[in-house]
């Protein structure tokens, strides 16, 4: 049978090791009124310490709080589940769209869009490829479009 008082004792115990061990966290987290939530996005609050970790960087499948604990991310979330967090190729990429030629807020194509799509066609036996910067925007298109 399970201790259900037991079980509450150990977890509070563990809930006050996470909030003393997380301290910038917890400030970054009560400073954040101007927010939903109190996060950038509200999904952020489904956690069980409290307040969630604040990521301070990312690199391949680590990351690091600003309370100064790596992690192995298992979760690699949206695109770092693709190559890791920060690719060298796709920072590379980033800075020269941005230093060198500009308009990452135009929302017009570019001739990059075809080869990407013409790769991805390669490697995964789809034909035809659309892109999108969030999974709302991804799950908006109709199944049965067919384009030209």
């Amino acid at each position: 049978m399970i201790d259900r008082a037991r079980l509450s004792e150990i977890y509070a115990r563990e809930q006050a090791n996470f909030v003393a061990h997380h301290p910038r966290s917890a400030a970054a987290y009560d400073r954040s009124g101007h927010l939903f939530g109190q996060v950038p996005m509200t999904w952020m609050n489904k956690n069980v310490g409290g307040f969630p970790i604040y990521l301070d960087r990312a690199r391949g499948n680590r990351i690091w709080d600003i309370d100064g604990f790596e992690y192995v991310d298992f979760a690699l979330g949206d695109t770092g589940a693709m190559a890791g967090h920060s690719p060298e190729a796709t920072v590379a990429a980033i800075q020269m769209r941005i230093a060198t030629q500009g308009g990452i807020t135009t929302m017009l194509p570019t001739e990059d869009a075809e080869w990407v799509g013409a790769e991805l066609a390669r490697r995964f036996g789809l034909e035809r490829w659309s892109f999108s910067l969030t999974a709302t925007d991804a799950n908006r298109w109709p199944s049965g479009w067919r384009g030209r």
